[in-house]
């Protein structure tokens, strides 16, 4: 009934619609190898895309090794890290205990320069009290060669007085027949007319008295030990 009924239509109905069912086969045709050309496009990408995957996984595993590595190299840089740190704490204690140490030592320093400063300033004073009982020591024994200087000539002067004591009392039978005028004492020295009266056994004994002073001899043994 179909064909009877297309029999019935007009010839141009029937080129359209072999034309359209042409078109449709060709369009099917175009379209299976387009698909097919798709599918083939597809499987390689998927190909593509397996080997990168692979190849992501081994680049993983890569990395993984790696990250491994690291973390243990982070691990023992960290351990070294804490031992450095613990060795400048110990370093810095060590610095601060030598600090303390060289205040120590410049604080004997100066105690030291302090004590040499007055060793020095004692030894100055020692030498200045050693050279004024120096210039004494010659004063005292330059009086004392003046005291013996005028205990020698006391001495001359005595033997002098004792000899003409000695002369005087002698007998003389030419001088007892006549009247002389007083005997006239003997000259006497400067220094004996400046200090000595003129009493003949005065002077004697003033002489034997400063002779036999123990002052006068103790200070002249002094003078002489000094």
């Amino acid at each position: 009934m179909g064909i009877e009924n297309m029999r019935r239509w007009p010839m141009y109905i029937v080129f359209a619609v072999s034309i359209l069912l042409t078109l449709s086969l060709l369009n099917s045709w175009s379209m299976e190898t387009e698909l097919q050309n798709r599918l083939s496009e597809v499987s390689s990408q998927l190909q593509e895309c397996s080997r990168q995957q692979t190849l992501c996984m081994e680049e993983s595993l890569r990395y993984q090794q790696q990250r491994d590595i690291y973390n243990s190299k982070v691990n023992d840089l960290e351990g070294s890290k804490i031992k450095m740190t613990n060795d400048v704490s110990e370093y810095k204690s060590k610095v601060v205990k030598s600090e303390i140490q060289v205040n120590r030592t410049l604080v004997d320093v100066e105690l030291c320069k302090t004590e040499l400063q007055s060793l020095k300033n004692l030894q100055m004073s020692k030498s200045a009290t050693l050279e004024t009982l120096r210039l004494e020591k010659e004063t005292l024994t330059t009086q004392l060669e003046e005291r013996k200087k005028k205990i020698d000539e006391l001495e001359k002067e005595i033997s002098k007085l004792k000899l003409s004591l000695t002369t005087k009392s002698a007998p003389n039978p030419s001088a007892s027949s006549r009247v002389t005028p007083a005997a006239q004492p003997p000259k006497l020295s400067p220094a004996l007319n400046a200090n000595i009266p003129m009493n003949e056994p005065v002077i004697e004994n003033n002489a034997k008295e400063e002779m036999e002073d123990p002052s006068a001899l103790n200070d002249v043994d002094n003078f002489e030990q000094q």
